[in-house]
């Protein structure tokens, strides 16, 4: 927690011999740790809480309020407070009380523009008029009014211990005790000490031990899932994929209301330490076997220490109300352990509520249905299904969730944990709204996470997806039903993938193919969105068929390389061992390319028109080779063109990028002003791109 103090002499004075006073803390503490400032530090420890504090004394603002010194208060706030603690009145002259207080409104609004949850403390000396212009502008300002009436009297006054009557009229040690506490416990009812409302494990499920975890000083438990160790893949064998390939990792959800203080320690000295995504500001401080960092707003959260292994996932869900109405669904799951005997299937009107705490074990589908919905804070987890096929796989019959020529599609808040194949697959869908769902635990063959099949008028926004294939895809294919053949054939149009978060443990993160049977796509776009690990393009296009491409937009786009990843390896054979190259992995950031083979149906060579990347920002480790943009059009009839590349950073200086490309790629690369960026990286790439 950070937290700022703006006072008055009670909060801090410099030395002034002249009066007797000699410390460098509040009047009139006999010692720095008595004074009310440190005291509620203290508290704030013993609550659990990290403090990182300020004190500033503000005296002058109360005498002279106007004109509002704005640009002196807005220096404060460079700090980046979580709390301010405004303590001042007692030097405001009664007859200017009314202007104070409307100069006091200007400051709390001031103060609150930055995110800061504010408490207006009132006088220590009894200043009714003075107060009042303070609790009102309180009240219009829907901040806490703590008063301090109860301490309004000699008995907490320093008297006796200085012969200056005014040094002697500020609060002695028990004066700045009660202080402390009177604030102290407003914080805490206001609910900061508790800043996230953890979900707990229920009994029966599995928790996580190999690392223990205290949010706000209460040790919690986490959730186990079983992840990729390594990025080493190969085309389905007719078994699963062997378990020495994958490891546990643990994750919990919560709801942040407040900026939460956190502690994850795995029973080793901690070398190094990292939060993804790196633009969250997160911050850790390493302490022996200990690793210290504050949550300050929602969104999932990688916590990685000495490598990234065995991270620690977080799922910190905003305060807000679930939708729908979870007293108005079909089928209702609370807290506990649920083991389904057949799969949901939902019909047109139904819904599905996974309450925070439930494990449902199963699967759920629903076709040529409307107005259906999956929601909730709990998770629903596909590792007790088996894939059915040993031959290959159906991804119409088997993974988790089915959506098959649906209508008004939601998903909020729910967890996907280890699928049998795709995680999500929705076909032929229209109106789709994916929100705030998250995905782990997919480390099997083919565990992919959305992925779009010949849909229309999708929206995924503030999800996180860790996958061990393609993670945001968005595909075109045709299974042959005579009876929905126009239905299959539907182009995939109208996409919006905005502010997720990606691990991709193998393929391509906000990817588009590799199967491209429609006549188009048209209108799709990733933005604002954090690719925290990706093997071989963060941002890839595959035109693997017919389909025409067009007006592909990837803005905003964060992606980031650790030293410690390594290249993917294709595994083709049961014995061969994952024995990637020694230095760390970067790759592609971004892929383009068009063919014809394995996932092309159809067989017909398509083209690809209007790709923009704009305000891409690359975070890599010293030791990470800076990764490139590749493209490889088919030929002179099937080609690449109209791409743009514009606005690229490295490690947040503007970046010319290094480009590879064939004799079929048109593409134009700007720079940070908006003009065609100065120096050619471009290089001529053969045909086997």
């Amino acid at each position: 927690m950070r937290i700022l103090y703006l006072g008055n002499s009670i909060t801090k004075h410099m030395p002034a011999p002249e009066i007797g006073w000699h410390g460098e803390w509040g009047m009139a503490a006999s010692a720095p740790e008595k004074d009310y400032v440190r005291r509620m530090n203290a508290l704030l420890v013993q609550a659990g809480k990290r403090v990182e504090w300020r004190a500033e004394n503000a005296a002058d603002f109360e005498r002279a309020p106007e004109p509002f010194p704005e640009e002196a208060f807005r220096a404060y706030l460079a700090f980046a407070p979580d709390v301010v603690i405004l303590r001042i009145g007692e030097n405001v002259p009664d007859d200017i009380a009314e202007p104070f207080g409307e100069a006091y409104e200007k400051l709390i609004r001031l103060l609150q523009s930055a995110g800061a949850a504010v408490f207006a403390v009132g006088s220590f000396w009894k200043k009714d008029g003075v107060e009042n212009a303070m609790r009102a502008a309180a009240a219009r300002t829907g901040v806490r009014f703590v008063s301090l009436e109860a301490v309004q009297a000699a008995d907490y006054q320093a008297q006796g211990m200085f012969e200056h009557a005014g040094v002697a009229a500020h609060p002695g040690d028990g004066g700045m005790e009660a202080i402390a506490r009177i604030i102290f416990n407003a914080v805490r009812e206001e609910g900061l000490l508790d800043g996230a409302s953890v979900v707990p494990v229920p009994s029966g499920e599995p928790k996580y031990g190999e690392i223990s975890v205290v949010a706000d000083g209460c040790p919690i438990g986490c959730y186990t899932a079983r992840v990729s160790a390594m990025p080493f893949n190969r085309v389905w064998p007719g078994s699963q994929r062997p378990p020495d390939q994958t490891e546990t990792a643990p994750f919990f959800s919560c709801v942040l209301y407040h900026p939460a203080d956190l502690c994850v320690s795995t029973g080793e000295k901690v070398l190094d330490a990292v939060i993804r995504p790196l633009s969250k500001g997160v911050t850790p401080e390493i302490e022996g076997n200990n690793v210290y960092f504050t949550l300050r707003e929602p969104g999932p959260y990688s916590v990685e220490i000495n490598g990234r292994s065995r991270n620690l996932h977080i799922f910190a869900d905003p305060a807000r109300a679930p939708q729908p109405d979870p007293e108005k669904v079909t089928y209702r799951f609370p807290a506990g352990v649920h083991k389904l005997q057949s799969r949901i299937v939902l019909k047109s009107g139904e819904s599905v509520y996974l309450a925070p705490g439930a494990v449902v074990y199963g699967e759920l589908e629903s076709t040529d249905a409307q107005n259906v919905a999956v929601f909730g804070g709990g998770i629903l987890d596909g590792s007790l299904v088996r894939r059915s096929d040993a031959d290959g796989c159906d991804v119409r019959r088997d993974g988790l969730i089915h959506f098959t020529r649906c209508r008004n599609v939601l998903m909020d808040g729910v967890i996907l944990r280890d699928p049998a194949l795709w995680t999500v697959t929705s076909v032929n869908c229209e109106n789709v709204q994916f929100h705030n769902v998250k995905l782990i635990g997919m480390w099997r063959y083919n565990s992919d996470g959305f992925d779009f099949v010949n849909c229309r008028n999708v929206h995924v926004s503030d999800c996180f997806l860790r996958t061990f294939d393609d993670s945001v895809v968005i595909k075109g294919l045709y299974f042959g039903d005579p009876a929905h053949r126009e239905t299959e054939a539907m182009n995939n149009e109208n996409y919006l993938v905005e502010r997720c978060v990606v691990w991709c443990d193998w393929g391509g993160a906000l990817e588009v193919g590799a199967e491209t049977v429609a006549d188009a796509y048209n209108n799709l776009v990733y933005r604002d969105c954090d690719v925290i690990r990706n093997d071989s393009g963060a941002m890839r296009l595959h035109c693997g068929d017919r389909a025409f491409v067009r007006n592909v937009l990837y803005e905003d786009i964060r992606v980031e390389y650790s030293k410690y990843d390594r290249r993917a390896v294709y595994q083709h054979s049961d014995d061969m061992a994952y024995a990637p190259p020694p230095e760390p992995n970067s790759g592609e950031i971004a892929k383009v390319w068009q063919y014809c083979g394995i996932w092309s149906p159809d067989n017909i060579l398509g083209n690809v028109r209007d790709v923009t990347y704009r305000n891409i920002r690359i975070y890599a480790d010293p030791e990470v080779p800076e990764p490139c943009f590749r493209f490889n059009g088919a030929d002179a009839d099937h080609c690449i063109a109209g791409v743009t590349i514009g606005d690229v950073y490295y490690n947040g200086k503007p970046l010319v990028p290094h480009v590879e490309k064939n004799a079929f790629v048109d593409i134009r690369v700007t720079g940070v002003s908006g003009g065609d960026a100065a120096g050619d990286r471009e290089s001529e790439a053969g045909a086997d791109i």
